[in-house]
């Protein structure tokens, strides 16, 4: 291999693995993002279970 080539050859590299990094970033942060609205949801639902909950138990101590 010539010097030369094998420069060129890591550059292209280097080139591919900067943007393969930059796309499981982007990915990362997308799943970030769905994580947290996954999180929100069942914070929600947890409340609102217990609201049912509480609902619940006031009617069956209801005469």
């Amino acid at each position: 291999m010539v010097p030369g080539e094998s420069v060129q050859q890591l550059t292209t590299e280097n080139t591919t693995l900067k943007r393969r990094v930059q796309q499981l970033s982007k990915e990362h942060r997308a799943l970030q993002e769905r994580l947290e609205g996954a999180r929100s949801n069942l914070r929600f639902a947890d409340k609102r279970i217990a609201d049912l909950e509480a609902h619940v138990l006031e009617l069956q101590q209801t005469p």
